[in-house]
């Protein structure tokens, strides 16, 4: 058998019929329509997951902030009790001016001098909660007694809670 005989011998062997082509062709749709669905479902999941983490992100920042804000919360210079001049549900001012409020749906840290930044955006609810010494709420805020601060932010479905306690007070009595 001569050489141009046998590529054309081998050439006739090769290749897909035409009912192999749609045979084929409705495996891969099949296996397409139930695999579609799956990767729609998983693409969906992974946006909402992304959002999720990134509102909590956002809020553990603005947590951890306002936490730092009440740790270094100084004494007032008459030593009557922390130099806390408006605690209140919604915004903890310090007697210099800095503090965290919340303003419309936006948390700010305000610096002295009247200067404030924007924590977090998208805020739909702030609650500040003031305990004194022996661990009570305090229904009427005195800023002298204030000992711990409860900070909870929800921004969307995500609500985080954080205490803080004014390292002031360490090694003082009441």
């Amino acid at each position: 058998m001569s050489v141009a005989r046998a590529s054309i011998r081998l050439g006739t062997d090769c290749g897909f019929s035409l009912l192999e082509m749609i045979v084929s062709m409705t495996v891969m749709s099949i296996i397409a329509a139930v695999v579609m669905p799956i990767i729609v479902t998983s693409t969906d999941a992974y946006a909402v997951s992304r959002d999720t983490r990134a509102d909590t992100d956002r809020i553990i920042y603005a947590l951890e902030r306002a936490a730092r804000l009440v740790r270094e919360t100084p004494f007032a210079p008459d030593e009557s009790g922390l130099s806390v001049q408006s605690a209140t549900s919604n915004q903890f001012v310090l007697v210099d001016g800095s503090g965290i409020r919340l303003n419309g749906s936006e948390l700010e840290l305000l610096m002295p001098g009247g200067v404030s930044s924007v924590l977090c955006v998208d805020v739909t609810r702030i609650q500040l909660a003031y305990y004194n010494s022996a661990g009570a709420a305090m229904p009427i805020v005195l800023p002298a007694q204030i000992h711990r601060v409860s900070l909870q932010i929800q921004s969307g479905p995500v609500t985080l809670e954080m205490y803080a306690m004014p390292r002031s007070w360490i090694g003082r009595g009441d």
